[in-house]
């Protein structure tokens, strides 16, 4: 289905609200083509995450999800810095009077925080990172939790939570990290607390490469491109879901079902028949979501 011809009548269908990314405060979403570029909107506070940014961007992914017109999403952040940590003026708000501070931080702040990251894994577009200044605390691990990363040179990341008492881990840091640098590494970010700049992380494995601050929007925004442009809209999600079944610690043999499961599925769809056909005829192709 091609996207806007085909947004009215797939919400009618399936009873869905309109898709409605106009009215964030701290979040601003900007539609280039099938890109979906989502910048936090917080840039005198460093785009800390306040409740407003959380709420927001958590609503975004749950959105986004369902809008077949989004086939890639950069994330990034307005301003000189991706995400500094939690805002630490509403961290030290006093909870509702009826609630304890520890009922407070879990059932609110511990969970609208880590539903973020859990809602990007579900999120069946990939999501490329657009990283600049800092990613501290919080920002550490939303920078983790994107599929692929561009790095500014003035990019820096900590563990922030570690060096005020808390612990060294949070929003699925200790989950992700492991696996894109490795262990010793990950335990080096997460235990030291000191702040890790970008040429030493593309190093790591961390991004696929490191450019100018004011060019890294547009450097994600084209290898989000070059992704859209490589595949089909269904293909393109199937492989998203055997990346995150084999991080999630699926088995060789469970992975291998699985990716025969969605090559079949991709098979009998008409942009697999085109593709193939294409290829056969050696013309270009022409995914059609369908």
């Amino acid at each position: 289905m091609d996207s806007e011809a085909g947004a009215e009548p797939y919400q009618t269908v399936y009873h869905l609200p309109a898709f409605d990314y106009g009215n964030y405060q701290k979040l601003i979403v900007e539609r280039r083509g099938s890109v979906f570029v989502c910048s936090f909107n917080d840039p005198k506070n460093l785009n800390a995450m306040s409740y407003r940014q959380m709420s927001e961007f958590n609503d975004f992914l749950e959105q986004v999800r369902l809008d077949d017109s989004c086939r890639v999403i950069v994330l990034t952040g307005q301003g000189r810095s991706f995400c500094a940590g939690f805002n630490l003026d509403e961290l030290a708000l006093e909870p509702p009077w009826d609630m304890g501070r520890v009922q407070r931080d879990f059932y609110v702040m511990q969970r609208i925080c880590s539903d973020q990251v859990v809602n990007m894994r579900r999120c069946p577009q990939p999501i490329i990172g657009a990283l600049k200044g800092h990613a501290v605390g919080g920002g550490l691990s939303l920078a983790c939790a994107c599929d692929l990363r561009i790095l500014g040179q003035s990019f820096q990341m900590s563990a922030g939570y570690l060096t005020v008492g808390l612990t060294g881990t949070d929003m699925g840091g200790a989950f992700f990290l492991p696996k894109t640098v490795g262990y010793a590494r990950a335990a080096e970010i997460l235990m030291t607390g000191r702040r890790f700049g970008a040429a030493e992380l593309a190093e790591w494995g961390f991004a696929s490469k490191v450019v100018a601050d004011e060019d890294v929007v547009d450097c994600a925004v084209e290898l989000a491109q070059t992704v859209v442009a490589a595949s089909s809209p269904f293909g393109l999600r199937l492989t998203k879901e055997c990346l995150q079944a084999s991080l999630d610690g699926a088995s060789f043999e469970t992975v291998v079902k699985l990716e025969n499961r969605n090559q079949v599925l991709a098979a009998a769809t008409r942009d697999g028949r085109e593709g193939v056909a294409a290829m056969r005829d050696r013309r270009p192709i022409v995914f059609r979501n369908q």
